[in-house]
């Protein structure tokens, strides 16, 4: 987390912030977020060009003089440190460290300007939020007990200067990325397994499914249960939660493109019973593409979805150390072509071939 306040010398009549990192990053003012844009800054060439993103704060913005604003950002390794590349190392893509870099330009009620740019004096940085890690590949591990950065800003220190990046860094070109919340699936299958059945030497055998749901019925998943979803078509996109737990109760969702069949026949290559979500398939089945969230406690239920990843999938499975009650669970696809840039739709008579354009789409 990168956190620092301003304070205006005078009134503001216009507050514009120019922001880029290396690595995935978020903006806050005044602990509200800033921009619609997922993944920020996407990926490029990393070691010829950054993306930069520029937002006009004027009208959230405290623009009184001496009012303070609070400018906070959370980086996380995405294309940059992230093992894209190197998935059997610890090392990263190219960067070791997520750095952000940003100007503030304040623009006075005389007509004169001033700019802020991020520096070693005026800002605090350090390792903080309930974000404890997140990558491309890795997934996110969110803790619900933990504040944000900017809630926590005494406990940061001072930044240091990443030189890494010896690239250009250059205005947003478009194709930003998108939650594309309009194209959200539901699920069209959600069941519960504990048990397995007619497993052999060379087979896993079958799932026994426990409890079926129906659509829009709240599901909980108790511990040593598997709770298996299937959205109905694959798609690069998000889960995104309603639920709840008491605290310290940790949620795991693995994502798949398939589930394992044939009675988890190990000449097929399944790993694990027929019915149970195949993992295998993934360049980093053991230790990527997993999603874990700890429960602060609340009494209510709390949404969430992965901010600084995303995964290519149909179908989840979910496990957790104690009950978890879901009240809906949802597939939120992620996108370079936002709504308003869509010029038309294809549709055929043939529905095999409507549900591959839905699978590209």
């Amino acid at each position: 987390w990168f956190v620092s306040t301003v304070k205006n010398e005078q009134k503001v009549t216009s507050a514009k912030w120019m922001t880029t990192s290396l690595g995935v990053y978020e903006i806050y003012l005044n602990g509200q977020k800033v921009g619609n844009e997922f993944l920020k800054p996407g990926f490029t060439d990393v070691r010829k060009t950054r993306r930069a993103f520029t937002y006009d704060l004027t009208e959230a913005f405290n623009t009184g003089a001496g009012a303070e604003n609070v400018l906070s950002a959370q980086v996380t390794p995405g294309w940059w440190a992230d093992k894209i590349v190197t998935t059997n190392t610890s090392g990263g893509m190219y960067g070791k460290k997520p750095a952000f870099r940003a100007v503030l330009e304040l623009t006075y009620a005389d007509g004169s300007k001033k700019l802020y740019g991020t520096d070693l004096e005026n800002w605090k940085a350090g390792v903080a939020g309930p974000v404890k890690h997140a990558a491309i590949f890795d997934g996110e591990e969110y803790d619900a007990r933990e504040k944000l950065g900017y809630e926590v800003a005494e406990a940061l220190s001072k930044p240091e200067i990443n030189n890494e990046f010896n690239g250009e860094i250059l205005p947003t070109g478009g194709a930003e990325i998108y939650l594309r919340k309009d194209l959200t699936l539901s699920p069209v299958e959600a069941y519960i397994w504990k048990d397995v059945e007619g497993a052999k030497a060379d087979e896993y055998g079958k799932v026994v499914i426990a409890k079926r749901f129906a659509a829009g019925e709240p599901m909980t998943v108790k511990a040593g249960e598997n709770l298996v979803i299937d959205f109905g078509q694959n798609s690069a996109a998000v889960p995104s939660f309603v639920f709840k737990a008491a605290e310290g109760v940790t949620l795991t969702c693995l994502p798949g493109e398939l589930l394992n069949d044939g009675n988890g026949a190990h000449s097929r290559s399944m790993d694990g019973p027929e019915g149970s979500l195949h993992r295998e398939n993934l360049r980093m089945a053991q230790s990527g593409m997993i999603l874990t969230y700890t429960f602060a406690g609340d009494k209510d239920y709390v949404s969430y979805h992965p901010t600084h990843t995303f995964f290519g999938y149909r179908y989840v499975s979910i496990t957790a150390t104690g009950d978890v009650t879901i009240k809906s669970i949802e597939s939120i696809p992620v996108t370079s072509i936002a709504e308003n840039l869509e010029t038309g739709k294809i549709e055929t008579g043939d529905e095999s071939v409507n549900k591959l354009i839905s699978n590209t789409y």
